[in-house]
């Protein structure tokens, strides 16, 4: 017999608290649940679990084309079929792999250097400020704009116009003609660049993506127009977010600053860490998949062909049976297994490397600069977002 779904989030986090009710519920598997708006769906919280969803011969993305897709708010304004986002192999992998030439591991390795730059930059200009900088304003906000209009070619003094554009085309306070006109403005833009670069290559994302190549295949120019979105959309605030809610896990819990202060060189470790740890997501903003055929999970619940799955991957990260205590953050795990923060399967964020390097230069410039780094406010008034679809901090002063 089916479940009758539940209603769906339990909770709404205000900071970076897990409700202990999903420990519970991985326990028993998957369970059956019911958003705001769409079809009912069922939860995934384990990790063997995650891995059957995330398999592409067995779920999908396309039909939420046609269905109701499960979410907080209505879905409808998100089911454009050109996104990658809503593409399923062979389109997506084609796209995919002409995408991933602008992100081999030589070119993020090339990244270091300039990324490193701005981070200096930056931090030079909070050191200026003294101490009662604001992390999130002077740091957080600006440094995933000039990464990804370098990475996209676009001029500096272009940057930070081109993130108020997107900004007006996504904001809730937005009117429909602000946001479509800002939109226009945005495409037009890029379609500019993309010609400009026909004749004019750079080592530039829109360059690379003019040359690749896939067995004689290229990209189309809309194409291209919505890859150089998605890297926006999906690089910037997700990045921003990360940022800030990093040195804040480190600063509300001390021990953990002393931990990688006394030992730099375990810093990718600790990175990794804490992109598992920290739950960067609200409860039922992860999108979905659905069932292309019946499939048989962990404990025994039969997921039927056209039923929607929901893979809470911050929740998936608390799985005990793959990380020991898992709601400890353990910068020393022996042989930690990878996490599901940049999700998984086909959709695995194309720009996660990237998200990396900004995030632990930024923390190892902290920590070698600023030793003895604190908040400048206790931990529990540090503001969070409330409207994000990430738990974001809106203001981190910081002394030292």
């Amino acid at each position: 017999m089916s479940q009758a779904p539940i209603p769906y989030p339990f909770s709404e986090p205000t900071r970076l608290e897990v409700d202990p009710r999903y420990d519970a519920i991985r326990e028993q598997g998957l369970v059956r649940i019911q958003l705001p708006y769409g079809d009912p769906s069922w939860l995934i919280t384990r990790a063997e679990d995650a891995k059957i969803a995330y398999d592409f011969r067995k779920f999908g993305r396309r039909d939420g084309l046609t269905r109701a897709i499960p979410g907080l708010h209505n879905t409808e304004g998100i089911k454009i079929p050109s996104l990658l986002l809503n593409m399923d192999p062979p389109e997506h992998t084609r796209i995919r792999q002409l995408a991933a030439a602008a992100f081999t591991p030589a070119r993020i390795q090339d990244m270091e250097s300039w990324v490193q730059d701005f981070t200096d930059e930056l931090l030079d200009e909070m050191e200026a400020h003294g101490p009662g900088a604001d992390f999130i304003s002077m740091y957080a906000h600006k440094l995933p704009v000039l990464v990804l209009a370098t990475v996209l070619g676009i001029p500096r003094d272009k940057a930070f116009e081109f993130k108020k554009w997107i900004d007006i085309s996504s904001g809730a306070s937005s009117t429909q003609e602000q946001k479509l006109e800002a939109r226009e403005t945005t495409l037009t833009f890029i379609r500019g660049l993309i010609a400009e670069r026909r004749v004019n290559s750079t080592d530039d994302l829109i360059s690379v993506l003019i040359n690749a190549r896939d067995e004689g295949d290229k990209l189309e120019e809309d194409e291209m127009v919505s890859l150089a979105m998605a890297l926006w959309h999906g690089g910037f605030k997700t990045t921003l977010w990360q940022l800030g809610t990093t040195v804040f896990t480190l600063l509300s819990q001390p021990h953990l600053w002393r931990d990688l202060r006394e030992n730099p060189g375990n810093m990718h470790a600790a990175i990794n860490e804490l992109f598992r740890w920290i739950p960067s997501f609200k409860p039922g903003r992860a999108f979905g998949f659905w069932a292309k055929e019946d499939v048989t999970f962990s404990d025994g619940q039969v997921v039927k062909q056209g039923e929607h799955v929901l893979i809470e991957f911050a929740m998936v990260n608390r799985d005990p049976s793959v990380w020991p205590d898992p709601h400890k953050v353990d910068f020393h795990r022996e042989k930690p297994a990878p996490h599901f923060s940049f999700t998984g399967g086909a959709h695995t964020c194309v720009g996660q490397h990237m998200a990396r390097l900004q995030v632990r230069l930024a923390v190892e410039t902290l920590v070698r600069r600023f030793p003895n780094l604190e908040l400048a406010i206790p931990a529990d008034e540090v503001p969070f977002d409330p409207d994000s679809f990430m738990r974001g901090i809106l203001k981190l002063p910081l002394k030292w």
